[in-house]
């Protein structure tokens, strides 16, 4: 910790316990409806969550049924489960000229290899669910030493599965908390776990309060981020650029109105300005320990705390945030009241099934008694008494009657749990009054819009986060290192990160297949939008299916695509099997592994070098011709001209060789650049081709949907028809009636 002096120490606590006291006051009244709601979507036949204490205990003090049958936690699971199934996903977008597009992508696979690592849907889970039952959720992101030798700092994302110990500046206004000012995340620890990890601190004069940093059995531990403003310089460069003073690279020094570089490079300072900065720090306090246990700085510019709300409404002045929980609660005790009392109802009634004078069945007890337990023929019993006379038969009683108006308010309380959260039968998978696919579709969706509001608020938590790791990002990966990333589709690729590097993004080429992505940054601005809907395995799954179909239409679009759509498909092994299917198609539809610019480079080196060796023989024999022009005796004068010829020819021979071997490697580039425009022309086609057939495919679906809705409007408008034409029918024959009584 670093060595501050005791009053800064003091203050510190003291307004942390002054601000955490002023969010307590804020929140109680929320929390507490909070905590009671999770209790009801929590309830049980154990627990009895959803009674009120005192009609709970006087109806079992009178030994009434008192049921709990909890189906207000269904209506939650279906909206968490729906969130399950579509996460919301980020993607990272350019905002300045200095961002780079690729450098956004490279951010985006960062971000998700991130929340990979973290396991970070398990805290988007756990907020979203709490903020559907009690309006209020939280995760948190830090960051952590990779190992325990490395010194590398990477970033986590980590759950917070008790909301009710967490705390976000009130006067925040922004929907993301993301102008909060401090926030707190704390935990109780036992009196024996604090000595462990405390044994330089006494409480031992700590004394239990109302607050509840000091209890009976735990001590409160905090930690507590709080932002400062700091002044500095805003500098606008000559290159259009600006920086602040503070935040200047190593190495770069400031001379006047200049910037001084290492390499000995300068830029001009063309303006400058007073400002301020966000300085956000971090610290620690425990029980009633009068400064912090540890102090730092905080390195970005967010507080790492993200918020998920489920419903939030300010009423005059007073916030009210609530989950669906709290809209269900009466027609759910309506639903427990009617179960009970019908159940108190039919076990109240007599369920004995035959009454018989005792004579009748004199002799015959054993039968009779056994009658619900035997399968007879028959029951015999004594028609006449001793004297003749005749005694009534036994009669079998009417089973237990469930009376009309309890049927009826167990039906209506139904309904009113699904009116209460707008969700429909078709979201539950129950039969309803929609009969056609498309018509239980249109259910379906309207359920799923009177509950969007939930992955809605989700998703702007997700934005705020990938705002805080994208601010991370840059300042946290400060040293050139491999980073993993992780693409759409989960598949695990490298990237280099390198700080140093003067430009936001770069490839190196390793070898003929592989390409090095380096990337930097902390150069340009990016900004996040976040896209909901199906995830990409459900959108992997639909393509694949449409792909499946087409292919079963055209069945010549599997010579020519058949890897694609393999690869469409998540069944053990589609990889290998569109492996061997690229293996299969048209050389001219086949990707070239690297290697074919370099062949092309070197036939024309060797064509070069071709040419520089005929020069060379052609030089030659024209100094063998001038040496046979000054030749002098007759003699000499033939043999040289013999041996001239002799070495013309030979020389002729070789240009002739070389000409027919140059002809021949030009008609063999030829021929290669001509299979490459062949190629590069046939996988144009192919996916013009492709782009056709997947037209054709949406406007045949769009067709045989409207052809299927103007049935269904026109089945419609028909039975509303008949029911007219009956009712005007039944209208006139009422008419016929009364006409015949009166004249009679």
């Amino acid at each position: 910790m670093d060595d501050i002096d005791n009053q800064n120490d003091s203050d510190i606590v003291q307004e942390a316990r002054k601000r955490f006291e002023y969010a307590e006051k804020t929140f109680s009244s929320t929390r507490l409806q909070a905590v009671e709601d999770t209790k009801f979507y929590a309830a049980d036949s154990e627990n009895g969550w959803q009674w009120p204490d005192e009609i709970r205990k006087q109806r079992q003090f009178d030994k009434r049924v008192c049921l709990t049958v909890n189906t207000t936690a269904q209506h939650v699971n279906q909206i968490v489960n729906q969130i399950r199934q579509q996460r919301p996903s980020c993607r990272v977008m350019p905002v300045d000229n200095y961002a780079d597009k690729k450098t956004a992508e490279i951010i985006s696979s960062l971000i998700r290899n991130i929340q990979a690592a973290s396991g970070a849907d398990d805290a988007h889970d756990v907020a979203a669910e709490h903020a559907v039952v009690g309006g209020d959720g939280y995760w948190r992101v830090l960051t952590e030493y990779e190992s325990e030798t490395s010194f590398d700092q990477v970033i986590r994302i980590k759950p917070l599965p008790n909301p009710q110990l967490v705390y976000i500046d009130p006067d925040a206004r922004e929907l993301d908390k993301s102008d909060a000012m401090w926030g707190f995340i704390f935990e109780d620890i036992n009196k024996d776990a604090f000595k462990r990890e405390h044994p330089d601190i006494d409480p031992s004069s700590w004394q239990p309060n109302k607050t509840h940093w000091v209890t009976e059995e735990t001590f409160r531990r905090a930690e507590y981020f709080y932002c400062e403003w700091v002044k500095d310089k805003a500098l606008l460069l000559s290159d259009g650029s600006s920086v602040l003073e503070s935040k200047l690279a190593d190495g770069v020094e400031r001379d006047g109105m200049m910037l001084k570089m290492q390499t000995g490079e300068t830029i001009e300072i063309v303006k400058e300005r007073e400002t301020e900065r966000k300085q956000w720090k971090w610290c620690k306090l425990v029980g009633n320990y009068d400064k912090p246990i540890d102090e730092t700085e905080w390195p970005g510019e967010y507080l790492p705390i993200i918020n998920v709300i489920g419903k939030e409404i300010n009423v005059n002045g007073e916030v009210i945030r609530k989950g669906i929980v709290r809209d269900l609660k009466d027609p759910a005790r309506m639903l427990n009241y009617s179960y009970s009392e019908t159940v108190q109802t039919l076990a109240l009634q007599n369920k004995v099934p035959y009454l018989a004078p005792a004579e009748a069945i004199e002799g015959y007890e054993m039968i009779w008694g056994a009658a619900n337990l035997e399968n007879r023929a028959y029951l015999p019993y004594n028609a006449r008494d001793d004297e003749g006379n005749p005694i009534p038969q036994p009669q079998r009683q009417q089973p237990a009657v469930m009376p009309a108006a309890q049927v009826q308010l167990l039906q209506l309380s139904t309904e009113e749990m699904r009116a209460a959260s707008g969700q429909q039968n078709a979201n539950f998978g129950i039969k309803s009054e929609a009969s056609s696919g498309v018509g239980i579709q249109r259910l379906k969706a309207q359920g799923e819009i009177a509950t969007f509001h939930f992955p809605d608020n989700l998703a702007r938590g997700l934005r705020y986060e990938a705002r805080i790791l994208i601010d991370l990002i840059q300042k946290i990966y400060d040293t050139k290192r491999v980073v993993r990333v992780l693409g759409l589709d989960g598949k695990q690729e490298s990237a280099v990160i390198d700080p140093s590097m003067q430009e936001p993004y770069a490839e190196q080429q390793i070898n003929d297949e592989d390409i090095q992505k380096i990337f930097n940054p902390q150069i340009g601005t990016y900004d996040v939008v976040i896209d909901t809907g199906p995830s990409f395995q459900t959108q992997r799954q639909e393509a694949f299916a449409a792909l499946t179909d087409l292919a079963g239409r055209s069945p010549a679009l599997m010579q020519v695509a058949g890897d694609i759509i393999m690869r469409a498909a998540d069944f053990p092994m589609a990889e290998d099997l569109a492996k061997r299917l690229e293996k299969t198609l048209p050389p001219n539809l086949q990707e070239q592994k690297g290697g074919q610019q370099q062949q092309l480079q070197q036939a024309a080196q060797q064509a070069q070098q071709m040419q520089q060796q005929l020069q060379m023989m052609t030089q030659q024999l024209q100094e063998m011709q001038q040496k046979v022009q000054v030749a002098e005796s007759g003699q000499a004068k033939a043999q040289m001209e013999i041996e001239a010829k002799m070495q013309m020819a030979q020389l002729e021979a070789q240009i002739a060789q070389q000409k027919i071997q140059m002809e021949i490697e030009a008609k063999e580039r030829q021929a290669m650049l001509d299979a490459e425009l062949k190629r590069q022309q046939a996988e144009r086609d192919a996916e013009i081709t492709l782009l056709k057939a997947e037209k054709d495919a949406q406007v045949r679906y769009q067709i045989a949907k409207m052809d299927l809705e103007v049935k269904e409007d026109i089945a419609e408008l028909t039975a509303y028809v008949d029911l007219q034409k009956a009712g005007m029918e039944n209208a006139t024959l009422t008419a016929d009636v009364q006409e015949n009584l009166s004249e009679e």
